[in-house]
């Protein structure tokens, strides 16, 4: 610290810097350099954790993976045959649907058709009418 100091001075001496150029240097000299917070063998071994810790996830993360592949491989075939009743299921309701709605229309017809007769064409009791 004392050769920097040397130095600044030296280059105020020379002219090479201001004054308070010289003062912002010595002030910036003479700071204390930080203290580390922990020692660079506790860095290491932090370090070293994380790293073991990484491994370990990794390790934990490809076994999931392989344990979730077979657990889907055991599902899929029943997830099939699930989709394969509720899809026959709803085609089932489907045409029931389908046929209930053809038989309201047939009868829907009908009616019209009853309603457009003549008057006197209509036979409602079954007893025959005279002209």
């Amino acid at each position: 610290m004392r050769q920097e100091r040397l130095k600044i001075l030296s280059l105020l001496e020379e002219g090479k810097i201001s004054a308070d150029e010289a003062a912002m240097l010595l002030e910036k000299v003479n700071v204390p350099e930080t203290p580390h917070l922990i020692s660079e063998e506790t860095a290491e071994q932090v370090e070293e954790k994380i790293h073991r810790f990484a491994k370990s996830a990794e390790g934990f993360a490809k076994e999931f993976g392989q344990k979730a592949a077979e657990a889907y491989k055991d599902v899929e075939p029943k997830l099939k045959k699930v989709s394969q009743a509720v899809l026959e299921k709803t085609a089932a309701v489907v045409d029931d649907i389908a046929h209930t709605l053809h038989e309201s229309i047939e009868g829907a017809k009908a009616k019209a058709a009853a309603a457009e007769e003549p008057e006197g064409e209509k036979n409602d009791d079954d007893t025959p009418h005279s002209n």
